[in-house]
């Protein structure tokens, strides 16, 4: 079995977690609080990579339940230094919570040598604040009355979620057919005036960090939704920052999201090529573009997620866990909509009818 990494509280040697409103480590026992550099002073907050063993593999044919409730043959096995329950878990997990004793468990192996992060956002926004933020979100007008928050936001978890951050320059040649129009009156009669120019842009735009997520399990376009992260919080990572939380490793590599990265990269170039352009309107357009990256970066980044079923069909929040950027689809109470359609209608014929009865008198 593999030895995981732990961190204990330098005063009284007790299970010690990030704590993500106060931007420290804080024990939950006697009180005290550590910034990064005081576990590393301690001794603590790298990773070892000498001390680090292999994991045990599960054996073809073993069959067990990961923590998100899938079931399969590709995953691992751990075991807690806390308690010495055995962990079971998919070989991309980074970083979990034993659900035996609850001691965070970090799988020092699966963020050293060619795994290892370049950077890390600590998470800044703490759980009691996105338990409020869901309750302010669920509560909506056409939300089912059974759909139970309480119950729901309690699995709301808190995952370091794997990017790859891409840094390069891309330069986009454009040609359109550009039109001003001009119009004006003289006397009794209107007149409009077009004029037709050749539109010709050529230039190179650099990028710094554009983020892909390259975990396969999460949503690209939720991970899209929830951006911007903001870099000014970017640290080096050290494997402490995922103490407390659940992490995941890339399991798609850095060519596999190039494409996407490419796309933002093309996109944004033209966007703003285009936005250089002072014209009515642009017609015959063509753009060429090419890329060149030059540098590619792997990086964590704080995300709370959450996963439920409501009456069999399954719903999916998240929040950035630096900036509580929210996102999420709630279920429709379909007899409130019928009702709340009714009232909009009569409503509206209302409205309608005022406004017919202040015209007769305008």
């Amino acid at each position: 079995m593999a030895a995981n990494i732990s961190y204990k509280c330098p005063t009284c040697g007790a299970e010690i977690f990030w704590t993500a409103d106060k931007n420290c480590f804080e024990c939950e026992y006697c009180g005290d609080k550590f910034s990064m550099e005081d576990m590393e002073a301690d001794g603590q907050g790298g990773t070892d990579t000498e001390n680090v063993e292999a994991h045990e593999e599960v054996e073809e044919g073993e069959y067990h339940q990961s923590s998100d409730g899938t079931v399969g043959s590709d995953l691992v096995k751990y075991t807690c230094s806390h308690c010495g329950a055995e962990i079971i878990t998919d070989r991309a997990t980074a970083a979990t919570i034993c659900v035996y004793c609850g001691n965070a468990v970090v799988m020092g192996e699966q963020i050293i040598n060619d795994f290892a992060p370049d950077y890390v956002i600590p998470f800044k926004i703490e759980k009691k604040r996105v338990m409020e933020e869901f309750h302010k979100f669920s509560k909506k007008p056409l939300t089912p009355s059974d759909f139970d928050y309480d119950k729901i936001v309690d699995k709301m978890q808190g995952v370091y979620i794997p990017f790859w951050l891409y840094s390069g320059r891309c330069r986009g040649k454009f040609k359109a057919e550009g039109m001003k129009e001009r119009k004006w009156r003289q006397g009794k009669y209107k007149y409009t005036e077009c004029k037709y120019y050749d539109v010709y842009r050529d230039g190179t735009m650099g990028f710094a960090k554009v983020p892909v997520d390259a975990s396969s399990k999460t949503d690209n376009d939720a991970m899209d939704s929830i951006e911007p992260y903001d870099y000014k919080d970017m640290v080096p990572f050290k494997p402490a920052y995922l103490s407390g939380f659940l992490a995941e490793r890339f399991d798609e590599d850095k060519d596999a999201c190039y494409s996407r990265a490419k796309l933002r990269i093309e996109n944004s170039t033209e966007d703003i090529i285009k936005r250089s352009c002072d014209y009515d309107s642009l017609t015959k357009q063509s753009f060429k573009k090419e890329v060149v990256i030059h540098k590619t970066e792997y990086a964590l980044m704080p995300t709370w997620l959450l996963y439920t079923t409501y009456k069999d069909k399954k719903y999916f929040f998240a929040m950035n866990g630096q900036t509580g950027k929210f996102i999420g689809n709630l279920p429709i109470d379909k007899v409130k909509l019928v009702i709340f359609s009714a009232l909009g209608g009569v409503l509206g014929t209302v409205i309608g009818a005022i406004a017919g009865v202040l015209g007769l008198f305008a």
